[in-house]
């Protein structure tokens, strides 16, 4: 099934069976998709979109991630250049994102509270997500008696990585005059 409008994508590549978290939005910042993926199946997903542009978060340096490059240019997907194509793709840092978007004072992004700062973070972007601070209304004493957190609604570190990396891509797009483009690498400016 091919998608007409442009959709804005962003991965987070690591290992294992499923080492692709890959993330999709809409121009309203809405998300299309967020799943982890195999190599393989990520590329048939890419392939649905006729226009996309894909931020992949380049901090792991790692064989999945030189693998899945590789993949990209033999499904289409071709470097982001000044020239408009429909199907390209570019590299990002998540934690540099995180940094431009928030400021230095970022809180380790492994500890719950750095999760909810990076989720409060695309909230405030914009993001068409779940108020980030309702995490607090679901605790209360008794369930932290128990050792029962309200995990379920809060997106784990390869998430965020790939959500902000998709915001990038978004931003590159609708906000051209708010991102630092070198190469093949971008970044949001600084405020």
């Amino acid at each position: 099934m091919a998608f007409n409008q442009t959709i804005f994508a962003g991965a987070d590549v690591f290992t294992g069976k499923k080492p692709i978290t890959f993330a999709a939005l809409d121009r309203e910042l809405n998300m299309v998709t967020l799943e982890r993926l195999s190599l393989s199946e990520s590329i048939s997903c890419l392939n649905e979109y006729e226009k996309i542009l894909l931020a992949i978060n380049s901090a792991a340096r790692i064989p999945a991630a030189l693998d899945f490059k590789k993949q990209l240019a033999h499904s289409g997907l071709k470097l982001l250049s000044k020239q408009n194509g429909s199907r390209q793709f570019v590299e990002t840092s998540a934690q540099d994102c995180f940094r431009a978007l928030a400021g230095p004072e970022l809180l380790p992004r492994r500890t719950v509270e750095g999760r909810i700062q990076r989720s409060l973070i695309l909230y405030e972007e914009g993001f068409q997500i779940p108020d980030p601070m309702d995490f607090f209304e679901e605790i209360t004493r008794h369930k932290l008696m128990q050792g029962i957190l309200p995990l379920e609604n809060l997106r784990s570190t390869k998430e965020l990585n790939a959500l902000v990396a998709a915001y990038v891509a978004w931003m590159a797009v609708n906000r051209p005059g708010h991102v630092n483009i070198q190469s093949d690498f971008i970044l949001p400016a600084p405020e």
